[in-house]
């Protein structure tokens, strides 16, 4: 077989592996791929206010390990970074449209202003050894617009010096507009995993 079709096929069928990344669970949320349409790990826990006039916007929490890239600086990470970011789903009121009337009328209106808050910037980091400490986080300092933040690339709060690989993530009351995110306490811990690769992503 020619070599330049067996490579391919090889890793094809082998898959491809994530590398090491901080797996997240919690007791709500969901675990979310960072790009939504490629594949890949589920690498962050994806969080939604329980208004139906706002659960279309989620807030994304994601750890980003050392030697993950950012931007806009294009650099490199040199330790465990938390990055927050939106991402927006259709609103209830643009769901479960039966006729054109109900389309035009829904679409004719404007969607809301959104922002993501926090009633503290202060995230609690709690070890595997058991200690704990505190992080200010930068984007619940200033609050962030859900629609304009929606990359896992942006540069992130570092955690602490270094590699983490087991840890445990706290957040204060999480806020889009006025409407609280129920958020409980996300694990982080180290793994990889293997996934079939798309050519296009």
């Amino acid at each position: 077989m020619n070599k330049y079709v067996l490579y391919p096929l090889v890793a094809l069928l082998a898959g491809c592996s994530t590398g090491p990344y901080l797996y997240p669970e919690s007791a709500t949320g969901k675990n979310a791929l960072l790009e939504r349409t490629c594949p890949g790990p589920k690498a962050a826990m994806s969080f939604a206010p329980l208004s139906e006039e706002l659960d279309g916007v989620h807030v994304l929490v994601y750890v980003a390990p050392p030697g993950t890239s950012s931007w806009p600086e294009n650099q490199r990470s040199v330790d465990t970074e938390l990055r927050l970011f939106g991402r927006l789903y259709p609103p209830s009121r643009l769901r479960n449209l039966s006729t054109p009337d109900q389309r035009r009328v829904a679409y004719q209106q404007s969607n809301p202003p959104l922002w993501v808050s926090a009633a503290s910037p202060m995230v609690s980091v709690t070890l595997a050894t058991g200690e704990t400490y505190e992080v200010s986080i930068e984007q619940l300092k200033t609050g962030f617009d859900p629609k304009e933040q929606t990359s896992s690339s942006r540069k992130g709060t570092p955690l602490g010096k270094g590699d983490m690989d087991d840890f445990t993530l706290t957040f204060p009351d999480i806020f889009v507009n006025d409407e609280k995110v129920l958020m409980a306490p996300i694990h982080f811990k180290k793994r990889e995993e293997r996934y079939a690769p798309v050519f296009n992503c």
